[in-house]
């Protein structure tokens, strides 16, 4: 199935799909900028899914370390910093006018608890990166929400989210958002998975629970973990 997912045949001969290129640079500080600037214009119910995730996190404990992976212009770090005000954040993201982006959203006391590193989650040693610069092993809860598909291909997926295993433990919580393909939502199927995907990439990394939490017009969520 995994093979299904991420391959095509052409006259019984296996070919690897080419990545699908990303319409705007987002480390161009004029892109990101558009791109932030349009986002929740064009999804405003984006705020239901950082209200589960705040939800989740203070269910979770009062105290955790919450990392967020394709970071963005800091929508979501600034939700969950000004709901939760005893968590520490560390904000991923391999943009730094995103990161700047993000900065200028945040009070004084909420910078002093949050981390901003620049990294890219294409490349192989990215979670190894990530745990030298942060200075942390493991991550209570783990947030990547409509960053997955800029692996810039499915295929990607299962290797991503056993990357992320190693930043868990075993009481960590893994959320997952993103469009997904569907007839009425993304038409494109080698960037988006549909739900039945997503379940399929999970289980091939070896995760123990997943739960699907829901679809909300196109932006699917998944709740995943390793104990």
């Amino acid at each position: 199935m995994a093979q299904e997912m991420f391959q095509h045949s052409d006259n019984g001969i296996s070919v690897e799909l080419p990545d699908v290129p990303s319409p705007i640079d987002l480390r161009n500080p004029e892109d990101a900028l558009q791109w932030a600037n349009e986002v929740n214009v064009k999804r405003p119910w984006r705020y239901e899914i950082f209200d589960f995730y705040v939800e989740q996190i203070l269910k979770h404990s009062a105290k955790v370390t919450v990392l967020e992976l394709g970071s963005g212009p800091g929508y979501l770090a600034k939700h969950v910093l000004s709901h939760c005000p005893h968590i520490k954040y560390t904000a991923f993201d391999f943009s730094e006018a995103m990161h700047e982006l993000s900065k200028s959203k945040l009070i004084t006391s909420e910078l002093e608890r949050a981390k901003f590193i620049t990294g890219d989650f294409k490349q192989a040693d990215w979670a190894k990166q990530l745990r030298a610069q942060s200075m942390q092993q493991t991550f209570d809860v783990i947030v990547i929400h409509q960053a997955l598909h800029e692996l810039r291909h499915k295929r990607y997926a299962t290797a991503f989210h056993q990357a992320v295993k190693s930043l868990m433990h075993e009481d960590s919580i893994y959320f997952v958002c993103d469009h997904i393909f569907a007839p009425d939502a993304q038409q494109n199927n080698q960037l988006y998975m549909s739900v039945d995907e997503h379940l399929t990439a999970f289980e091939i990394a070896e995760f123990k629970t997943t739960e699907f939490i829901q679809n909300l017009k196109g932006l699917a969520v998944f709740k995943v973990q390793i104990g």
